[in-house]
């Protein structure tokens, strides 16, 4: 896959969580792509914000986990994780501090 391919397919997977995280009343605010930053910031209804990074590729990788969390360091916020589950509409989403979990667009 070419880089603006592969860009172009992080960019629609970014969009497809930060819908779903909408759908679940959390508020997003979305960030330069491209950056070497975390994807977006996302609030939750509780009102903790987190440094979110959206993986949209076949595999969950520890590689994935371990830029999350340098990117919230750096943030200086708790960090998120969402994978998304190839061949579905769900995505691992894991957040410091919780047991990984899986969301699905339409199930709440």
């Amino acid at each position: 896959m070419s880089g603006a391919a592969t860009r172009s397919k992080g960019r629609r997977g970014q969009q497809q969580f930060a819908e779903l995280l909408r759908s679940l009343d959390w508020s997003v605010a979305e960030l330069n792509s491209g950056s070497a930053a975390e994807d977006f910031i996302a609030v939750s209804p509780a009102g903790v914000a987190y440094a979110v990074e959206v993986k949209n590729c076949a595999s969950i990788m520890t590689a994935h986990r371990q830029q999350a969390m340098r990117q919230a360091q750096a943030r200086k916020l708790p960090w998120m994780l969402a994978s998304k589950i190839a061949g579905t509409a769900s995505w691992l989403v894991q957040r410091q501090g919780d047991r990984p979990v899986c969301w699905s667009a339409g199930e709440y």
